[in-house]
């Protein structure tokens, strides 16, 4: 191992912030950049005797500034590599593939039809004198993963500097991201240098040794119910661009059609209207995940949680209408345009309000 110095300096491209990695003790060349918007951490992996190169979660908006370092810095760019399916940006990853021809990877659960490599637990890609190692991470989505190579892991939104990400979407699991962390993530040597896809405070890297004994939500020894607890509680709002970002990201950036995400609102009035008539050619979906599902639900309402929907699509077609709700009209939102990229139509979704609105109605629910 040896410092890094050679082609590391501080670049501010179209006002966006690039940072490098502050002087680590690997051999492979890193370069961290930042998207201001999303507030996101894409990365670039260079092997610099052979000059094939990685980069780790693209963002749309810097795509000019992600292909000019790919240029000046000659590099083979051999992957693009995507943590999970991303809410809160659109990836360039497509657009970077046509220019370069680079291999875009996910991991396998993400069931992606567009892309090049899929990846499970265990797998690597090599990467000249290196090998990029993939860790199944699932928690905040189904599908995330997590990349180990020279003594760096990069954690898309599973690990972050003194926290981790949401998991109250996108089939997203406080108890799968707690066992992702501590009996994956954790198991790592102490001084591996974290990565994380995102940082809201300034911060750069971290380490295992750091997150276990700082991170306020899974470090200091927290049980796995003081961490569900903790999660329970964040009551965040969905990220903005979550009803464009996920369907264009499953088309990895491209091919998306901004009509399909102007959706009139249909109240929970004329949803009770519907669900009253009890036709069976009509199906209702509840879009939230199985747990709160399983708290209440609309009765004779399908549980099919947000992001599974294209499993079900042979079922689905088989119905003269579908309804869809949530908890607040944001996932059903979603899910309607998800449906609708697919081919089905006769989709109604209510987009502005959720099962506590259909409670406090006093319509029925069950259990």
């Amino acid at each position: 191992m040896h410092y890094l110095y050679y082609v590391i300096k501080l670049t501010n491209v179209r006002g966006d912030v690039v940072m490098p990695i502050a002087m680590c003790q690997h051999s492979l060349y890193v370069k961290q950049m930042f998207d201001r918007d999303s507030c996101t951490y894409t990365y670039l992996l260079v092997d610099p005797k052979t000059h094939q190169g990685a980069i780790i979660d693209a963002v749309k908006e810097q795509l000019e500034r992600d292909l000019q370092f790919i240029e000046e810095l000659g590099i083979e760019l051999l992957y693009i590599i995507e943590t999970h399916i991303h809410a809160d940006h659109i990836s360039s990853a497509g657009y970077i593939r046509q220019k370069t021809g680079a291999q875009i990877v996910y991991s396998q659960s993400a069931a992606i039809k567009s892309i090049d490599i899929e990846l499970k637990d265990g797998d690597e890609l090599p990467l000249g004198h290196y090998h990029i190692k993939a860790i199944s991470t699932p928690g905040h989505t189904h599908s995330c993963m997590s990349f180990y190579v020279d003594g760096m892991v990069f954690t898309g939104d599973t690990l972050l500097i003194r926290g981790c990400g949401r998991t109250d979407f996108q089939q997203g699991s406080s108890k799968d991201l707690y066992n992702s962390i501590t009996e994956k993530l954790f198991s790592l040597a102490d001084d591996t240098a974290i990565y994380p896809g995102h940082d809201y405070n300034g911060n750069t890297c971290s380490t295992i040794a750091e997150e276990k004994q700082w991170n306020p939500r899974v470090g200091m020894e927290k049980s796995r119910d003081d961490f569900l607890q903790i999660m329970r509680n964040l009551n965040l709002d969905l990220p903005k661009k979550i009803n464009e970002a996920v369907p264009a990201n499953e088309g990895c950036g491209i091919n998306f059609n901004p009509h399909f995400y102007v959706h009139d609102d249909f109240p929970m009035s004329e949803l009770y209207k519907v669900w009253q008539q009890k036709n069976p050619d009509n199906l209702i979906i509840d879009n939230r995940t199985k747990e709160e599902f399983l708290e209440s639900h609309i009765p004779q309402s399908k549980n099919i949680p947000f992001g599974t929907e294209s499993k079900h699509l042979q079922e689905l077609k088989s119905f003269n209408h579908i309804y869809i709700y949530c908890h607040s009209g944001r996932r059903a939102q979603t899910a309607l345009t998800n449906l609708t990229i697919l081919g089905l139509e006769n989709i109604t979704c209510v987009s502005h309000s959720g099962l506590p609105h259909w409670i406090a109605m006093g319509y029925p629910v069950e259990p």
